[in-house]
């Protein structure tokens, strides 16, 4: 069994040896005047996850790299930069079994924290603790004010992610397999992305004697 490990573009080269996802609901225990206990249930909270990665200076035999190799502070750099944009990622993790590629963990997330680790004893590799939660945005309505007759925008009860149109910006070293493997955790999918960018590669390709699911770097492909 092994994993692949993806916080947006940035694949981490060795995959961590222990994921740790968090799932909750929202309890209130109230205590009745006859001694009885009771518990409402308030929905689910936001998922959490933690985990500790990698990252190595030097090209381990073990590690994998998306486009070649990636020094251990250069990912770090990444992932700091992903960190202070405040925007929020797609968070997979894939895992092999007999050959199939199922996501068995895929949530759009931001950074609670990311804590760097470095010591004499592992040279110059990065031991990076990092914390995710869940992304989801609130979902506003309108109400009438009672006195003014104004117009109030409050949070709705209910906090769902909305469906947000995905894309992949094609590098150097991609595939429609490829792609389809990082983002739909099954690469035999590929040719769900090829009809929905149908127009996009065959002009591309025209003329050019190449097959026709030739992709090249910096086009950018929407995603089912």
């Amino acid at each position: 069994m092994s994993y692949s490990f993806y916080l947006g573009d940035v694949r981490l080269p060795v995959a961590p040896g222990r994921l740790d996802v968090r799932h909750g609901n929202r309890v209130r225990r109230v205590d009745l005047v006859s001694g009885d206990e009771v518990v409402f249930m308030g929905g689910k909270t936001l998922c959490e996850v933690e985990f500790t990665a990698l990252l190595p200076y030097s090209e381990l035999p073990f590690a994998v790299y998306t486009n070649g190799f990636k020094r251990g502070d250069t990912i770090l750099e990444e992932l700091l930069a992903l960190k202070e944009s405040g925007k929020a990622f797609r968070f997979i993790v894939h895992r092999r079994v007999a050959g199939v590629v199922p996501a068995s963990v895929n949530i759009r997330a931001v950074f609670r924290e990311i804590r760097v680790r470095e010591d004499a004893e592992h040279g110059s590799d990065i031991y990076v603790d990092i914390k995710l939660v869940e992304y989801a945005e609130a979902q506003v309505r309108r109400v009438t004010s009672g006195s003014g007759g104004g117009n109030v925008s409050v949070p709705a009860r209910s906090v769902e992610a909305k469906p947000v149109a995905r894309s992949h910006t094609v590098v150097k070293g991609d595939s429609l397999w490829a792609i389809s493997q990082k983002h739909l955790g099954d690469g035999n999918r590929w040719k769900e992305i090829y009809n929905l960018n149908k127009t996009a590669i065959d002009s591309r390709n025209k003329g050019t004697g190449n097959a026709y699911h030739t992709i090249y770097p910096g086009q950018v492909f929407n995603l089912p």
